[in-house]
């Protein structure tokens, strides 16, 4: 091989930067007797590359490994390709790359063209999606813990509260009792204010008189005896 001669890995490459895509991993497939491989990311999406040469493709048994183990690839990465010297692009049966959702590259000295792009599968978007349900759970628990201890709390505020109205209801009835008490000894015997008041709107006892002398006079001998000595 030419030192100036471009690898399959770099044209392949090349064309996926300019799709936003970069490099992460390449060499030969150690799960593959015939390809080498190619593996690139968009910083959420990764592209598994199997990359058959001409070399390879002289095999019969080739192309058939190769899909099998795309197959097999469709599990772990979000879009699996399989990519050919374009002098043999019609040896490719698009409709099995399409019903498989692989997608098909092909490519020379002068660069590469996706003629099927991947199928991607929504592996990281579940994964993610996964993950938010995990995460929403765990919040569910610490808001659920801490619903918990509001609860305790509001308990113990309510048991205080009972303790409080039971004394306060104790001491309603102890007054009650008391002015009860008052009231009954106030009725047995009055106060003696009261009986002062009492005397004090009595009024006087009326006295008559009987001529000149007071009518309590009239027929005593002790006046008719004073009179006499006058």
């Amino acid at each position: 091989m030419s030192r100036n001669r471009l690898a399959p890995e770099d044209v392949i490459s090349a064309f996926y930067e300019e799709e936003g895509f970069y490099e992460v991993e390449r060499g030969r497939d150690p799960e593959s007797l015939y390809s080498s491989r190619l593996i690139l990311s968009d910083g959420s999406r990764e592209i598994f590359v199997s990359i058959l040469d001409e070399d390879a493709l002289m095999s019969k048994g080739a192309l058939q490994d190769a899909l099998l183990h795309a197959e097999k690839m469709k599990s772990r990465y979000d879009g699996v390709c399989i990519a050919v010297p374009r002098k043999y692009a019609k040896a490719i049966d698009d409709n099995v790359m399409i019903l498989h959702g692989f997608g098909l590259i092909i490519y020379d000295r002068m660069g590469a063209e996706e003629i099927i792009p991947p199928r991607f599968r929504e592996r990281r978007e579940a994964h993610q999606r996964l993950e938010g349900h995990e995460r929403n759970a765990h919040t569910s628990s610490q808001e659920i813990v801490e619903l918990k201890k509001q609860i305790s709390k509001l308990l113990r505020v309510i048991e205080e509260l009972e303790a409080r109205l039971d004394r306060l209801e104790k001491d309603h009835r102890s007054l009650i009792e008391r002015v009860a008490r008052l009231e009954r000894s106030g009725l047995a015997s009055p106060a003696v204010g009261e009986k002062s008041e009492r005397a004090e709107s009595m009024p006087p006892a009326e006295v008559k008189r009987v001529g000149s002398l007071p009518s309590y006079l009239v027929d005593n001998p002790w006046v008719e005896i004073l009179s006499r000595r006058e």
